[in-house]
């Protein structure tokens, strides 16, 4: 390991200076560079994408409610209660009332 010691680290001093090893280490930052900026770019996309489908989700549920409360105004109980659209009571939701 100590043979040509001297040598190698004379070369080594040479590389690292080089012109040749600049290039290398700005073409692996600009990779970097390149791979977070894409990285950004999809998650605009993704976050676009993703209040598009809850704005349709809200859509589907606000209409299925409004459809579901018409219905029940018109035929009363005689419609089978669905308990997702329906009011939850203190004690589904939870709460209690201390004394």
């Amino acid at each position: 390991m100590q043979e040509n010691k001297g040598d190698k680290m004379g070369m080594l001093y040479d590389f690292l200076t080089s012109n040749e090893f600049r290039l290398q280490i700005e073409a692996i930052v600009e990779g970097f560079t390149q791979m977070k900026s894409d990285l950004e770019s999809e998650q605009r996309s993704m976050r676009s994408i993703w209040k598009k489908r809850e704005k349709q989700i809200d859509k589907v549920l606000l209409n299925t409610t409004d459809m579901y409360g018409s219905i029940r105004g018109i035929a009363g109980n005689a419609v089978q209660t669905v308990a997702l659209l329906e009011l939850a009571s203190d004690d589904e939701l939870g709460l209690q009332i201390n004394n």
